[in-house]
């Protein structure tokens, strides 16, 4: 973070999805499993210049707090936090780095109905101003479990708030091309009524409001190919302070380390 000619400072947040905890390997254990995509996606978002990071899908049973604070330690970040997820182990890790103008004051999960994975909300103050980074991974079937997350997500509404997630599901101007996908999987993922909701509830997709249409799935997992991929905007940074965004990008140069794109945003901050 630096400072601004306003006295505000320059924080940048992304959210990224692993793809099975950046592992690889036919073991069945997380201690069998070659961790060198993981270290390559670090090695990503390092580049970034980032100051708030939400993980997905960081399935290191066993080893997770260990491999946090292995992460941590290479990201430069002295914040983290790993969240159980309930849903087979689909954990969400969350970093943070602290600092002059940055100060972590509480972390929360959100556990049990509506949310299938978890929502973590870590309370920061950033410059004087109390900020929420809130971070999700939506359900990833079951369109009424996805309406029913935005509708509880909202009671943040009135907060300051950064909500960086894998929403699972189409942003409301997302209009992929569907040809050879399978029906059932298009109508699900397509299903805008949560992103409404929440744009109806003062949230703002900063993809949206920086043009950016860049999908951040569609591309393939890792060694498979793009067969019944649908290209959208899965992964987004929605924020109830739009006129503090500065900047927005997708991450292209990672297409072979998970399913999912890194998605970063930048704010100025400041009372």
């Amino acid at each position: 973070m630096s400072d601004t000619p306003d006295n505000h400072v320059i924080v940048r947040a992304a959210t990224y999805n692993l793809h099975e905890g950046g592992l690889d390997g036919e073991g069945t254990e997380p201690d069998e499993k070659d961790d060198s995509r993981l270290q390559q996606q670090v090695d990503t978002l390092s580049r970034l210049d980032l100051d708030l990071i939400g993980l997905q899908e960081a399935k290191w049973s066993y080893l997770g707090n260990d491999r946090l604070k292995r992460v941590a330690d290479l990201l430069g970040m002295t914040y983290y936090f790993l969240a159980p997820s309930n849903f087979y182990g689909c954990d969400i890790a969350v970093f943070a780095r602290p600092g002059d103008n940055l100060t972590v004051v509480n972390t929360r999960q959100l556990t049990g109905p509506p949310w299938v994975h978890t929502l973590i909300n870590v309370h920061l103050e950033i410059a004087g101003l109390d900020v929420h980074f809130l971070v999700g991974h939506s359900a990833p079937s079951g369109p009424t479990a996805r309406l029913a997350e935005a509708e509880m997500a909202a009671v943040h509404r009135d907060l300051n708030v950064i909500y960086a997630a894998d929403f699972n599901a189409a942003a409301e101007d997302d209009d992929p091309d569907t040809t050879g996908i399978d029906p059932v999987k298009a109508a699900s993922k397509l299903d805008k009524r949560p992103a409404r909701t929440l744009t109806a509830n003062g949230f703002y997709n900063i993809g949206r409001i920086c043009q950016d249409p860049i999908p951040t799935v569609g591309h393939g997992a890792p060694n498979e190919t793009r067969n019944n991929q649908l290209a959208y905007r899965c992964d987004r940074i929605l924020t109830t302070l739009p006129e503090c965004v500065t900047g927005y990008g997708v991450e292209l140069g990672a297409d072979d380390l998970s399913d999912h794109r890194p998605v970063w945003a930048e704010f100025a901050l400041g009372q």
